[in-house]
Order: C-alpha cells, then sequence, then structure tokens
C-alpha cells in the first residue's frame, strides 16, 4: 500500500526546502551585479519559478497515480522511458549533496569553525538517511512539527533587523538597467529545479490532482519571503556590503544586538534552517531511493537509502574545493545552462510523448 501525505504537509517540504538554501547565500544580490534592485530580481524570480512549477507538476497530474518513472516508461517506452526519469534522479542527488554542502559551509564559517567539514557534511546526511528510512509519511509529520517553528524563526529574522533598516540604500531603482536584474534572476530560478521532487511524491498525495495548486502556493510563499529577505538585507547591509557577503543573511543577522546581554541571535534560526534543511534532504534521499527501485524493479526501496546517502556525502565533499567554488556555480553562465539541460532530457521528452500519445493514440 502507498504511503500517502496530506497536500498541506507537501506544502510545508517545498516552501522549506526553497527558503532555506535561496536565503542563506541570497542568489538574486551575490550572483550578478545587481546592487540595491535585488529585490526587483525577487519578483521576476517568483514568477519564472511558479512557471518551473506548473510545468514540472502539470504533467504528473494528468498520471495520478504514477511517478515519472511509471509514466515515463508508459509515455515513451521500456528504454527510452529510463533516460529522463535517470536525469532527474541525477538533479536530485545534486540539488541534495549541494544543500547540505552549503549550510555546513555556513556552520563553518559561523559557529563550529574548528569542525571539519567532512565531519558535518557526512553527520547532515547520516541523519537525513535515518529520516527516509522511516518514509514518506514519517517525514511528513516531521515538517508538520518543524514548520511552526521554521515560520517563527524565519519571521523573527526578517523582524529583528528593522531598528537597523535605511531606505537610502535601496536608492536609486533600475540602477543598473534591467540587463543585471534579469541575469541576477538566472540562479535562483534555476534553484527551482528542486520542484522536480514532485515528478516523485505527487502518486503519494491525498489529492494529487490539486499538486499543481500547491506547488503554486509553496513557490507564491517562498517567492514572497525571497523577496522581503532581499529587500531587507539591502536596506541594513548596503547594496556593496551584501554583495561582497558569502551569506549576506547571516552577516545581517550577525549585526543584530538587541541589547548588551541579548546577542548572537542568529543561532537559533540557523538551527531552524538546520531542521528546514534536514526535511528537505530526507525527503529527496526518499524520493531518490524509491525511483531508482522503480527503475530496477525492486520490491522495497530502503536498501538503496543508505547507498544512495554515501553517493551524495561524497559528492557534497569531493564535488567543491571551497565554499566559493560552490557558490560560482550558481553564477548566471554555469548554473543556466547546466539546469535547463535537466528540464531538456527530463520534461521536454515526456511532453512530447504526451502529445504524441493524445494526437495518435494506439488503437485496442
Amino acid at each position: 500500500m502507498r504511503e500517502k501525505i496530506a497536500n498541506r504537509q507537501l506544502f510545508y517540504i517545498l516552501f522549506m526546502m526553497r527558503t532555506t538554501v535561496i536565503i542563506a547565500f541570497l542568489p538574486v544580490l551575490t550572483t550578478a551585479d545587481v546592487g540595491q534592485d535585488a529585490w526587483l530580481t525577487s519578483i521576476i524570480t517568483l514568477f519564472t519559478t511558479a512557471a518551473i512549477a506548473i510545468l514540472v507538476a502539470a504533467l504528473g497530474t494528468r498520471f495520478p497515480e504514477q511517478t515519472v518513472i511509471e509514466y515515463g516508461e508508459g509515455l515513451l517506452g521500456p528504454w527510452l522511458g529510463k533516460i529522463p526519469s535517470l536525469v532527474i534522479l541525477l538533479a536530485l542527488l545534486i540539488i541534495a549533496a549541494s544543500d547540505v554542502r552549503i549550510y555546513c559551509e555556513m556552520l563553518v564559517t559561523s559557529f563550529l569553525t574548528e569542525t571539519p567539514l567532512s565531519f558535518l557534511i557526512g553527520t547532515m546526511i547520516l541523519i537525513s538517511a535515518l529520516g527516509a528510512q522511516q518514509g514518506i509519511e514519517v517525514l511528513a509529520r516531521i515538517a508538520d512539527v518543524i514548520f511552526p517553528l521554521f515560520l517563527i524563526m524565519l519571521v523573527s529574522s526578517l523582524l529583528l533587523p528593522l531598528p537597523e533598516f535605511r531606505a537610502a540604500y535601496l536608492e536609486p531603482v533600475f540602477a543598473q538597467g534591467l540587463g543585471p536584474i534579469s541575469r541576477a534572476s538566472v540562479a535562483p530560478t534555476a534553484i527551482g529545479a528542486q520542484l522536480l521532487i514532485l515528478t516523485i511524491l505527487i502518486p503519494n498525495l491525498t489529492a494529487p490532482r490539486l499538486a499543481t495548486r500547491t506547488a503554486l502556493w509553496a513557490t507564491v510563499a517562498s517567492g514572497l519571503v525571497l523577496i522581503i529577505a532581499a529587500f531587507i538585507v539591502v536596506g541594513v547591509l548596503g547594496p556593496d556590503l551584501g554583495s561582497r557577503s558569502v551569506f549576506p543573511f547571516y552577516t545581517m543577522l550577525r549585526s543584530i544586538e538587541i541589547s548588551e546581554f541579548l546577542q548572537r541571535v542568529e543561532a537559533p534560526i540557523i538551527f531552524a534552517w538546520g531542521l528546514g534543511v534536514f526535511v528537505s534532504v530526507s525527503v529527496i534521499i526518499y524520493a531518490g531511493a524509491r525511483g531508482f527501485s522503480q527503475l530496477l524493479h525492486l520490491k522495497d526501496y530502503r536498501p538503496l537509502i543508505m547507498p544512495m546517502a554515501v553517493i551524495q556525502g561524497a559528492y557534497s565533499f569531493q564535488a567543491y574545493d571551497d565554499v566559493f567554488q560552490l557558490l560560482a556555480l550558481f553564477r548566471p553562465l554555469p548554473v543556466g545552462p547546466f539546469t535547463f539541460s535537466w528540464f531538456l532530457l527530463s520534461l521536454v521528452p515526456l511532453y512530447l510523448g504526451y502529445l504524441y500519445r493524445r494526437l495518435w493514440p494506439k488503437k485496442k
């Protein structure tokens, strides 16, 4: 019997999955010379990411009881149908590994400066794998518990810096022109590839035909948070310091001093982000293991979880020399073509196969 989760729980998962990483290093500010117009870039990103949500979810809702592995083979045949599935599963592996590396780099930068990066990555991956071992229903219930804390910490992190906000830092508007603003939207849009998780999770929903609406709500909510975060970070740090910071949002939080005796308020917020990363990585490991088990026609996905976790941990540690090389990947030129190729090799063939089946159905 297939595990089921509520659409509400999918919303929580997608919201935390997107906001943790995209706010941590704020690519709308750091990946292009956009300066004080980063919040305008965030508005563009909201619409482009919403388009990705529709593109990913719309096809899956036409096959509400099947994952992309199952309906891919039905649309393209038993062999060609495996190619889009493999591309999606590889993309999810890279996304999870990169998310873990970004969060662990932030921990090393902020708190655990003497702790080996490999230890942090291994610990995070192991805990996430243990979570994935319990199944998607348990992960969804964990998301139910974590989401209120995550939201409280997120709202607090946006409200606490307001006394230091300077509107003058946001002027003049459109100073860099439309070109840099558009280029800066490439990286956060590319991070929307996280929504490929829907191709595996839609059959687990209690209302799979409402998956597109759920994904859109999560995209809009996280997009609004990104707009507000970019607006506040630039207003507090200024465009120059913000764009030079490795983790601008964290830099802003460190500058907060509520009183002489109450400082370092970023600690509980970073902890809450870690819970969000745990949920998102656990869900991706679950989805990857389940997808590969269907490709290999295995009855149970659980034996694949630990091998996948080891591969993700090794990739997370070995793929990047340091945090600067990792963040350089999110520049418009590398990340744009890289993630575009995922959609080109996965969703485009599936949509073509779907249109072919609709226009020329098989005769009974």
